[in-house]
């Protein structure tokens, strides 16, 4: 998910935006402990990690030793270990929750013998959540499982199962299978998870006996696995679900089916059930129908299907889609469609020609789009340019394109020269200077990776990498400081501290922030397709709930595209450039926290840790490996019929916030 950019933003507004009286505040707190929080929440957003503060909040209420265990894990400094491992011995299981969690994310394998013991924990959330971090650390299971036996069969399983997808290790299979025997169905479907969501190929027996499973969401993983560890042998199994009534389950199948299709191959069956399923009344359905269909080409009939979803789709996505699909199919006809796209007026289509003239090998006229006049186009182009021709070959764009005053077409060729570590160290530095004055930093910090990966694959250019890195450690801005940091260390040089952010904002501030954010909000967020009302979890996320109301009420929104739908995981939105590199001018760091991503949760879209801004997406369907690693700050409340029909390209109308004394709708 791309999002960028690195200013500071203004709470002047946001401070004034009243709390949503449909919630109870919570009781008063002392002026002490308000100002303890304050400070904590303060380091937190600098990324600082400061003893003495630290060590005097161990000496506070439940809801400040809670609170710095959160802030010391959003600081991630190593330091904050050993505090942590503190705060798994608290008295109050609040407290030890939120400590398991935050070790989770220091990514210290330090932390493993403690987190071993709080598996063990009385609380079994507090068990559940060592076990998550755990996970996260890439601990063996044979130090944790046989600990979690002496508990039970019954606790094992609910500490154990909700995060066993995160240990990808073959041993996980065999727990699994036996989860897939208990009788509650969350924990069959964490079961399930583990074995589909990163599969193993022993797991494949299991995954087919989960396809004809009676939960609906099991089956959906099975065909989701399959599509990984399956065979062209499941293609059978697999067409009764792509033709099921739950979405989720249709979808999967039939991306599952895309995969295993050999080309060329005769699959009885199919060509009907795509038909049918192109004229779903579920967007989603629909689209990945159509998506799939170029996977078995050549067939008249999804010939026929995807030339008049071109020519007349319902939707503009639908026709970016099926030619596309075309491509894939490598149709006789998808070339001539492709140039037509080309010449398009919209640059979406134009964007959509360039991938698909990428799928055709067609060089010559990618670079012709390589110099569209708009960005978004000029990025496909040069992308697909990369990804389908030889070095060689690209070796112009490559220059044309670092020189390009779009810092999203230098960023995306310096990611490619990070894995393809051809130019010399003054160019790259080159590359890096050209940055300074760009909107947002991705350029900068791809440059950067790329001196580090020229200097580890050119010995004698290290020397230069590290003296280039060393110039750029000084940089103003917290995330290329940080990402000289990495490369640094990965060279083997002295990396320096790259915080703390200067934020610019006092303790003063941070108190208004606790005080305006200690209840839940609520938004209207009006759609092409219908409303959406969303809850905003203010008190676990408040400065990236205070960003979003600022940016809501101010009209930030309005207008703008759902620019990324996946059908079956999520729809994004809240890119003023429409192409998912876009954001408000400034970054928030993450306030990673321990809501879950359920179906209509509202998460911060990132390009990295602490690159969020006003991209924001909404998952379709629980999607638990995001768990941890980006900011919850909202759900869906109310509009689940809207959320269902959105497709890419539908537009935000607007989003204002609900409550007394709060910016009305019009």
């Amino acid at each position: 998910m791309k999002t960028t950019c690195a200013l500071r933003f203004s709470l002047a507004l946001a401070l004034l935006l009243p709390a949503c009286a449909s919630h109870r505040l919570p009781p008063p707190e002392s002026e002490a402990e308000l100002a303890t929080r304050a400070t904590l929440l303060m380091l937190a957003d600098r990324r600082d990690f400061q003893r003495l503060p630290f060590t005097a909040a161990l000496g506070g209420s439940r809801q400040v030793r809670e609170e710095l265990a959160v802030a010391l894990g959003r600081v991630g400094d190593p330091r904050g270990r050993e505090l942590l491992a503190g705060l798994l011995l608290d008295s109050e299981p609040e407290v030890r929750r939120a400590a398991a969690f935050s070790l989770g994310l220091l990514g210290s394998d330090a932390a493993i013998p403690a987190l071993l013991d709080a598996a063990t924990d009385i609380d079994t959330e507090t068990g559940a959540l060592a076990v998550e971090a755990l996970g996260k650390l890439r601990a063996p299971l044979a130090g944790l499982v046989p600990r979690l036996a002496a508990l039970g069969e019954g606790e094992q399983a609910r500490r154990l199962l909700p995060a066993l997808f995160r240990f990808r290790e073959a041993a996980a299979v065999e727990v699994a299978r036996a989860g897939l025997a208990r009788s509650e169905p969350e924990l069959r479907t964490a079961a399930a998870y583990a074995l589909a969501r990163y599969p193993r190929p022993e797991a494949a027996p299991d995954l087919r006996r989960l396809a004809t499973a009676p939960e609906a969401a099991l089956r959906a993983l099975a065909a989701r696995g399959l599509a990984e560890v399956g065979g062209p042998e499941d293609l059978t199994l697999l067409l009764p679900l792509a033709g099921e009534a739950e979405s989720g389950v249709a979808i999967q199948a039939l991306r599952a089916a895309a995969r295993l299709h050999p080309r060329g191959a005769n699959a009885p069956g199919w060509e009907e059930r795509l038909v049918a399923s192109a004229a779903s009344p579920d967007p989603g359905v629909r689209l990945t129908a159509l998506e799939a269909a170029g996977a078995f080409l050549p067939a008249p009939a999804l010939e026929r299907l995807l030339r008049a979803r071109w020519e007349e789709g319902e939707t503009a996505r639908e026709r970016e889609v099926a030619l596309l699909a075309l491509a894939r199919g490598g149709s006789e006809a998808a070339r001539a469609l492709a140039v037509r796209a080309a010449a398009a007026a919209a640059p979406g289509l134009r964007a959509v020609a360039a991938e698909a003239l990428g799928r055709l090998g067609e060089p010559e006229l990618l670079r012709r789009l390589a110099g569209d006049p708009e960005a978004r186009v000029r990025v496909a182009a040069v992308e697909a340019l990369l990804a389908a021709a030889p070095a060689e070959v690209v070796a112009d764009t490559v220059v044309t394109a670092l020189a390009d005053p779009d810092p999203a077409v230098r960023a995306t060729v310096l990611d490619w020269l990070v894995e393809q570590p051809l130019l010399p160290i003054e160019e790259l530095e080159e590359a890096l200077q050209r940055g300074v004055g760009d909107p947002f930093e991705d350029a900068v910090r791809a440059a950067v990776r790329a001196l580090g990966a020229r200097g580890r694959a050119e010995v004698r250019e290290r020397g230069g990498a590290i003296l280039a890195l060393e110039r750029a450690a000084g940089d103003p801005r917290y995330l290329v400081r940080r990402e000289v940091a990495a490369e640094l260390a990965k060279l083997g040089a002295v990396a320096p501290v790259p915080g703390p952010v200067a934020t610019g904002r006092g303790p003063a501030v941070y108190r208004q922030i606790l005080e305006q954010t200690r209840t839940p909000r609520r938004v209207a967020l009006e759609t092409a397709r219908g409303r959406l009302e969303l809850e905003l979890a203010c008190p676990q996320a408040p400065l990236t709930c205070l960003s979003f109301l600022q940016l809501a009420n101010a009209g930030f929104f309005d207008g703008l595209d759902f620019h990324r739908v996946v059908p079956d995981f999520v729809v994004q939105g809240g890119d003023p450039r429409g192409d998912g590199w876009g954001g408000p001018g400034y970054t928030l760091r993450d306030e990673i926290n321990r809501l879950r991503y359920r179906r209509g949760a509202v998460g911060m879209a990132l390009a990295g840790a602490d690159t969020g801004g006003s991209q924001f997406f909404i998952t379709l369907s629980p999607q638990p490996h995001l768990d941890g690693g980006y900011t919850v700050f909202g759900r869906v409340v109310a509009g689940e019929e809207t959320l269902a029909r959105l497709v890419q390209g539908d537009r935000i109308v607007r989003v204002r916030e609900l409550g007394p004394g709060a910016p009305g709708l019009q």
